[in-house]
């Protein structure tokens, strides 16, 4: 996937907001696992993994950070590897509901 500096610059941001969003749901070794991901910009596999391991623990996800995965495998091309592992993670309300 060849990308322009504000397409990689994007992707980047969005990922590590995710993780950040996330932490309270991710080991310390997964959050740098994805960062490590992110730095290599393996940007699908990235995703990939976290909806994984989101998926393996059955972490609540709230509908915001759900709707984020979705926008961003769609636009990497791999919305089936990282929706179907989120589909084992009951809803949250998010904190402005």
């Amino acid at each position: 996937m060849a990308l322009d500096f504000a397409e990689h610059s994007d992707l980047t941001g969005r990922l590590r907001g995710l993780v950040i969003m996330l932490a309270g749901r991710l080991t310390l070794d997964q959050a740098r696992s994805t960062d490590q991901l992110i730095d290599r910009s393996e940007f699908s596999v990235a995703l990939e993994t976290l909806a994984n391991w989101l998926g393996e623990t059955q972490a609540p996800i709230p509908d915001s950070i759900r709707l984020d995965f979705e926008r961003l495998s769609t636009r990497l091309g791999n919305p089936e590897r990282v929706m179907q592992p989120l589909d084992l993670c009951p809803a949250e309300r998010d904190a402005e509901d």
